[in-house]
């Protein structure tokens, strides 16, 4: 007989074990991502687990985290490990571990979960929707500009900590959906030891940092690659600095790896706009309750609206609603109306898509030009994004 279940004690050998056969790497990395000592944001209690003929099969993690909406961290829950053995998949497995996850986060009060999918049509029959893209750029160090502000570029210190959280919690509020992180989990990227770090710090003040890895060497071109893991800056002249650190690598040894916001393109300040670079689909959204997620936005409009939302996997969450004056009221109260369903409400919810793009597209019916025109004063288009240290 199946059994779906919570973490037990001793399950931990067993889920890394799967973990390498499900996805590679090595059963002592598996031990530490289900190790709450090395792993700051898990909670043992969400990681679901099938087990069948007394036998670990398959599993999935829940990581209690926090995303800014409206530029308030509010509760999210980041599903991560969806794994089955590769001997045991094609039985149902992931639909039930997702299925039973849905449940527990609403239960919990959480009302929004990101994801980042292996294939985004499975998720989709959960009720999540692309929701984050970023640019990935493929760079020489001949691309990038230099400045003199670059001496002015030191090494991390421990006692800068404070100084780059405060850095990061200022640029995440700008962009819905980055994460609220604490301080464990900030010890935790920094402490890796493929991880460097570098601050711009000017007049007694830091203004700026760069989280940054270097590959080994390479018996091809480029030699070694500097990938960017996190890039801040609050001033033109500390984003001059980090720009010209990465320009100052040997060009005949190095190439850089660096992703920005779909908002924040690089290319337009470089010597030449000639750079490899592409748009790279990133998170998955779904909101488990929309009422509550609707009422984090907080949002005023010239006049209500009434959504309509459609949501086949949590039934609880299919209804009308009026959205104005700063409120959400479930049920009519309004005579302009949208209706729409909950993976496309999502889109809009994170700022990722137009409401003209989604109803040119026939994913959002509106009952007038002045609806839409409401839906968007509503949901303006923003620059969702998720920072690479806080990927799952």
């Amino acid at each position: 007989m199946m059994e779906l279940r919570r973490y037990r004690e001793g399950d931990m050998d067993a889920l890394a074990r799967v973990g390498v056969a499900a996805f590679g790497g090595s059963v002592s990395d598996w031990e530490k991502n289900f190790d709450p000592a090395q792993n700051a944001r898990l909670d043992l209690e969400q990681v679901h687990v099938i087990e069948e003929d007394g036998e670990v099969r398959a599993s999935t993690t829940v990581l209690p985290l926090e995303s800014f909406v409206a530029g308030e961290p509010r509760p999210m829950g980041g599903i991560s490990a969806v794994m089955a053995h590769p001997a045991y998949r094609r039985r149902g497995y992931a639909g039930e571990l997702m299925r039973a996850a849905l449940r527990d986060m609403r239960e919990r009060g959480v009302s929004l979960s990101l994801l980042a999918p292996f294939a985004h049509a499975f998720y989709r029959i959960f009720g999540y929707e692309l929701a984050t893209e970023e640019i990935e750029y493929k760079l020489k160090p001949a691309d990038l500009p230099t400045s003199q502000e670059q001496s002015h570029l030191r090494a991390y210190r421990e006692e800068d900590l404070s100084a780059l959280m405060d850095l990061y919690t200022a640029e995440a509020k700008r962009h819905t959906l980055s994460m609220r992180r604490s301080e464990g989990h900030w010890k935790t990227s920094l402490s890796k030891k493929d991880t460097d770090a570098a601050v711009y710090e000017r007049d007694g003040e830091v203004e700026g940092y760069i989280l940054y890895k270097i590959s080994g060497w390479q018996d091809r071109d480029p030699r070694r690659i500097l990938s960017v893991e996190e890039s801040v800056a609050a001033t033109p002249r500390a984003r001059e600095a980090l720009l010209s650190f990465m320009a100052g690598l040997d060009p005949l040894v190095y190439g850089i790896k660096h992703f920005t916001p779909r908002g924040e393109p690089l290319h337009p300040y470089l010597r030449s706009s000639h750079v490899e670079a592409k748009i790279e689909p990133d998170q998955m959204l779904r909101l488990l309750d929309v009422e509550v997620a609707l009422g984090y936005l907080e949002r005023v409009s010239e006049a209500p609206l009434v959504v309509d939302v459609s949501d086949d996997v949590i039934p609880e969450n299919a209804g009308e609603y009026t959205i104005g004056e700063g409120r959400v009221v479930r049920g009519v109260d309004a005579g302009e109306s949208v209706s729409l369903d909950v993976r496309q409400l999502a889109q809009l919810y994170a700022g990722y898509l137009p409401a003209r793009e989604l109803a040119r597209h026939g994913l959002v019916r509106a009952s007038s030009p002045e609806a839409l025109d409401l839906l968007e004063d509503l949901f303006p288009l923003g620059d969702p994004w998720l920072f690479g240290p806080d990927h799952f």
